[in-house]
This record gives structure tokens, C-alpha cells and sequence, in this order.
């Protein structure tokens, strides 16, 4: 199994009833909850509250050290990538 498929299993398995077709579904769904999309504009938090949020939920996920931590290292790559400029 590829790094990407791995990872697209992974990130699906935190989510009840998410399903992806493609990694790059996968990174779209990963931006928009770091940007709080799904939230009313008025409510929304900020992309660094919302990585803490999310790596939070990954280290209490079921997930192994090693699945968490390749998770936490991509999640915390993308946000270097979008919003850390």
C-alpha cells in the first residue's frame, strides 16, 4: 500500500460515515476543516486552533503510534503549506 493510500485510509477511518474517492478529496476535506468551513462565519476558529483540534482527536484516535504520528507529520505539513507563510 502507497504512502497516499494509507494515508486516505487512515484520515477515513477518524470520521464516521466520510467515505474519499482520491487523496486529493482527502487534502480538500483536511483544508476545509482547518479553515472551518462547515461553521458559521461568525463562530468559526482560527486554522491553528483548528490544527490543535485535530491533532488532539488523532492522539486519542484508535489509531497506532506509528498511524497517528504519519497522520499528525501530513495534517501538520498541509498547514505549513496554507497557512504558515
Amino acid at each position: 500500500m502507497t504512502d497516499k493510500n494509507l494515508l486516505l485510509e487512515l484520515y477515513a477511518s477518524l470520521w464516521n460515515n466520510r467515505s474519499y474517492n482520491s487523496f486529493e478529496q482527502m487534502e480538500q476535506s483536511i483544508l476545509s476543516e482547518l479553515t472551518d468551513q462547515n461553521t458559521h462565519p461568525r463562530l468559526r476558529r482560527s486554522p491553528k486552533t483548528k490544527l490543535q483540534i485535530t491533532l488532539q482527536m488523532i492522539r486519542q484516535s484508535k489509531l497506532n503510534a506509528e498511524e497517528q504520528n504519519m497522520m499528525i507529520e501530513y495534517i501538520t505539513l498541509l498547514y505549513n503549506q496554507n497557512f504558515n507563510k
